[in-house]
Order: C-alpha cells, then structure tokens, then sequence
C-alpha cells in the first residue's frame, strides 16, 4: 500500500489541493492516523483503513457526535474511498494520545482526570426518546434493544467455541452472565442515552502542559443506551491508575449493578470487536472474562 499515493489522490479529488507532507501518528485496531499538510500549510489528520466500511460508519458518528453534543470531538470534513481503502479526513488536533507514556508525566493527574470524565459527562447529557442505534433507535426499554445483541454473542461465543477459537473460560463467562440477564438490567431507570462506544485513553488527544482532554476520536458502536454501557473503557490501562471510573461514579448516580453491568459490556463489547474484525487478543478477552466472573461471584450473582 501506497500510502502517499492513496491520501494525495483523495486530498487532490475531495479538497482540490496537493500534499505536502505525510507523517504518521499512530495505530489501531481499525487504522492508521496520519498527519498531512497541503501545500497551501493547512494540516488535517487522516485515518486509513483495510475497512472501508468501518470508515464510513466511522465518518457518520463523528459527524453525528459533532452535531448532537457539545463535547470534545474533531471536526470532520469527508470520507473517501480508494483503491478499496476507506479514509477520514479531520481536524488535526496538536497534542499527545491518551495512551503514550508521556501522559503518565503529567503532573497534575486530578486536573487531567476531572478534564476526561467532565468531557463524557457532557457526551451523557444528550437524551432521545427511544433506545437503539443512533441512527434508527425504536426500543421503549433498554433491554428490549440489548437482550438482541446479547443473543447474538451468546450464538457467535458458542461457534467460535465449537470450532476451537475461544477458550472455555470465556464462553462460561458469557454464558452464566446471560444466565442472570434479568437480574442484572432488572433496574431500568434512565433514560436513552448517547454513548461515545468506545471511551478510553488510546482515543483521547490530550494536552499534556495545561493537563486537559483536547478531543476524543475513534468511537464505536454509537447508540442510544444505558449510560453505564462505556464505562468499563474509563478503567482499562492507564484509566484505571487514574482513577477515571471511581471519579465518574462519584459525580452521576449509577445503578445497583452498575460495576456487574460494567464488566458485563466490557465482555460483549470485545467479542463484537472479534466479531467485526476477524481477530483478538484472546489473553485479553480471557482478563475481561475474569472481571466479569469475579463481580458477579461479589454480588453473589452465580
């Protein structure tokens, strides 16, 4: 792949203008983030990926989260295909990912947390009327909506199971955790609510001198859902050290089994990604089976 190639025939097709310089700023599980400046000096981020249709509902939730929410995301100007390759053009943001070790160097970590769990907050205060996706919600209950989606990983589990492409572990996870299905989601007091999907430090562009969240990038699965659906993403990585989750319970009110639901969707929202891509990181997937078992075990679920 021609990376030059592929970005300058979009930025020549879509803005009329040549490139000047391409740099790269990181990967991901679904792309690769570059840096480009034209010729006439503006600098925009673009995302390019073997998954041309995961740009392009990428593309759609940015520029639906830029418009419904007055939280920190990044502008975007279009999505592009070429040569089977989707890609993103947006606003390119000056600072530092959540996930370099140069943030671990911040000093004042309470600012920096205050700044990150403030930001989702705002993302939360977004309400609709129906639960589902963000586009086409038509569930009066949370669990009518999810229920669906729970059968699906029980099913997909199951077969990767029998095929020798998911531990044993993982699937008793799944299954003892559907086993108390009702239990867990039996308080369903909330209203819908529109979630980022995929909240957590790799997706944060951080300014490291004034300590503060600049923008979120990269969401997934954006829906309108239970609020506590992406907290799970506030304690993975460096986000647990900063206390991201305990911060965000000790200023929104969550349910009785909010750290059961918690760990629940952390679970489902892996194997999705397996589901979707192919692949995973099965010692991952079997850490966040762990949690899962070992809440449960706490609220003496199973």
């Amino acid at each position: 792949m021609d990376v030059y190639k592929l970005i300058s025939k979009s930025i020549s097709k879509n803005l009329n203008s040549s490139v000047k310089d391409i740099s790269p700023l990181g990967n991901g599980a679904s792309g690769s983030v570059f840096r480009v400046e034209l010729e006439d000096s503006k600098v925009f981020a673009v995302k390019l990926s073997a998954h041309a249709s995961l740009m392009e509902d990428e593309y759609k939730m940015l520029s639906f989260l830029k418009e419904k929410t007055e939280s920190k995301i990044p502008r975007v100007y279009y999505f592009d295909v070429e040569d089977g390759y989707g890609m993103i053009a947006m606003e390119y943001i000056n600072g530092i990912g959540g996930a370099s070790e140069a943030v671990k160097d911040i000093s004042d970590k309470e600012k920096l947390r205050e700044s990150i769990v403030d930001n989702l907050i705002l993302i939360h205060k977004v309400k609709g009327s129906r639960f589902g996706p963000y586009d086409n919600a038509v569930y009066d209950k949370w669990t009518d909506y999810y229920k669906g989606f729970a059968d699906e990983i029980l099913v997909f589990s199951r077969m990767k199971h029998s095929k020798g492409e998911l531990e044993p572990f993982v699937l008793e996870a799944v299954e003892k955790s559907y086993g108390t299905f009702d239990v867990i989601f039996g308080e369903e007091d909330f209203l819908p609510t529109l979630i980022h999907g995929d909240y957590w430090m790799p997706n944060f562009i951080i300014d490291a001198e004034k300590a503060e969240l600049l923008s979120v990038v990269d969401p997934f699965n954006i829906m309108w859902a239970d609020p506590e659906y992406e907290l799970f993403a506030l304690s993975v990585g460096y986000g647990g050290e900063l206390l991201l989750y305990e911060l965000y319970k000790s200023k929104v009110k969550t349910s009785k089994y909010c750290d059961v639901k918690t760990e629940l969707y952390a679970l489902y929202s892996e194997i999705l990604w397996y589901k979707k891509l192919g692949s995973i990181d099965h010692s991952f997937l079997k850490m966040r089976a762990e949690r899962l078992v070992n809440v449960m075990k706490r609220f003496s679920l199973i």
